[in-house]
């Protein structure tokens, strides 16, 4: 059976996982509360995950013995397991146009009564997730039949990562949650686990895109469905995506499991000692320019520092910075638009963490260059660039262990598209004919991760090794250039 594509995004999508489950899917099905049955907005899906049993068989026969319209029953050809199996039907929810998407189990182990509910929060809270938790009253879950163990391991799971992300849950092991399809379009949820904790790293991308979670109580069912899930496995794995992920949000690790869809806003850098940007503002303040240009400007916080220095700021970026930051904003894309005709007339050009975004910097240093001439006094414009470095310690060891791993930001941001070492950054600025005056290693900026003196301690660590050893421990390479003059 195909899935009709909806008319509409107000439609449901009930998603009913099954595997092995040809003895309860009957039940579960018999179950769905007739409102939903044969609904014009509703639409429920099987999916069988390579079953040895009959299962797809008998609820087909059932359907048709029924004449339940609005069913369609999936097999896999091979088994995907739980998360995989997930990410299946998601797609279809997403590029069939549906609205909202309740995952049920096959098994029996959670109320098809409740799904009214389900659909019913999601409409009135706009929720982006909706949980029915089973341990909002423990005394509940034991009378349906969850194990001390099971209980116990529910809770503590629960207890750390609520505290490690900061979240207020009751219950992050719940099978039985709905999605909306604008939050499953925000994340990249064919990247996480095709194991059973699956619904953990995509809670985990619930926060981190700041979507709204709902939650509300369900009753608990323990009957003679099997269990499949190895506790101790499926603790360990909790635990260690759920440290990934806090790790992720203190820049310590990327996960592109966690990248975020929309334009990524850099927090202010200004004020962290040793980093590129307070090393940038040290260079406005000692060559004191008039005027400069920000190119690749971001929220605004640089360009805004310099405003209050007196300096006339031209900031440039693909999108606006921050309300107020700015006064003279240009809206372009250095990666396809032209190099601003007047770049050169200015006395300064900031290009921080610029050029690696660019597939042809030397063409956009060239033409930048080609536009320059001696200002008054014969003196060009100054130049200062900073970008990764990709020959940086860390690096190095990963890819001695065998690791070339993208992510959201850092040197191996996902969306740079030019690396640079310390001998590669000079050889390009002096091929496309600029004048190299000071090379500046920039440490790791710890202060961005650990704020307070602990941050401070190790980045000013960081900041020594990278003065002693500048093509190992330099995270970023900074260089005050001048181009040559050029054909104007």
């Amino acid at each position: 059976m195909m899935l009709k594509e909806p008319p509409n995004n107000d439609r449901v999508l009930i998603f009913i996982v099954a595997y092995e489950a040809q003895e309860h899917l009957i039940g579960v099905l018999e179950r769905i509360p007739n409102e939903l049955v044969n609904n014009d907005s509703v639409e429920i899906l099987v999916i069988d995950d390579g079953s040895s049993d009959a299962g797809v068989t008998v609820a087909t026969a059932w359907a048709r013995q029924h004449d339940v319209r609005n069913i369609s029953i999936l097999r896999n050809p091979v088994n995907q397991g739980y998360g995989g199996n997930q990410k299946l039907g998601y797609r279809i929810a997403v590029d069939a146009g549906f609205g909202y998407v309740v995952l049920l189990h096959g098994d029996g182990q959670y109320a098809p009564e409740l799904l009214p509910t389900f659909i019913d929060l999601w409409k009135t809270h706009d929720a982006d997730v909706v949980l029915g938790s089973r341990m909002t009253n423990i005394t509940s879950a034991r009378k349906g039949g969850m194990p001390w163990y099971k209980l116990i391991g529910n809770r503590t799971l629960t207890y750390f990562q609520n505290y490690v992300t900061g979240q207020k849950l009751s219950e992050y092991h719940t099978g039985y949650r709905g999605y909306s399809t604008r939050f499953l379009r925000s994340i990249p949820f064919e990247l996480n686990t095709n194991e059973f904790h699956f619904d953990t790293e995509i809670l985990l991308q619930a926060f981190h895109t700041g979507a709204k979670v709902e939650e509300f109580a369900i009753p608990t069912h323990y009957g003679d469905e099997v269990c499949r899930v190895n506790g101790v496995r499926y603790a360990t794995d909790v635990i260690l995506s759920t440290l990934q992920y806090k790790m992720h949000q203190l820049g310590m690790l990327c996960d592109l499991r966690y990248r975020r869809i929309d334009i990524v806003r850099y927090e202010d850098k200004t004020f962290m000692a040793y980093s590129s940007h307070a090393t940038a503002l040290k260079l406005v303040e000692r060559f004191k320019p008039a005027t400069l240009m920000d190119m690749g400007c971001g929220p605004g916080f640089l360009a805004r520092r310099c405003i209050d220095m007196g300096i006339d700021v031209t900031a440039v970026d693909v999108a606006p910075p921050l309300p107020g930051m700015v006064e003279h904003f240009r809206q372009m894309n250095l990666e396809t638009d032209r190099v601003p005709a007047d770049a050169m007339s200015h006395d300064m050009i900031l290009m921080l963490d610029v050029i690696e975004h660019l597939a042809e910097p030397e063409r956009f240093l060239l033409d930048m260059r080609n536009q320059s001439e001696p200002a008054e006094g014969g003196k060009m414009p100054v130049v200062v660039i900073s970008t990764p470095n990709v020959a940086f310690a860390a690096v190095r060891l990963n890819l001695l262990l065998g690791r070339f791993t993208y992510a959201e930001r850092g040197i191996l941001d996902i969306t740079h598209k030019r690396l640079f070492t310390n001998k590669s950054l000079r050889h390009t600025l002096r091929e496309c004919g600029y004048t190299l005056e000071q090379f500046i290693p920039i440490g790791v900026p710890f202060q961005a991760v650990m704020p307070g003196v602990i941050g401070r301690c190790l980045g000013s660590c960081a900041a020594a090794l990278a003065r002693v050893w500048p093509s190992m421990f330099a995270f970023q390479l900074m260089v005050v250039c001048r181009p040559t003059p050029g054909i104007r």
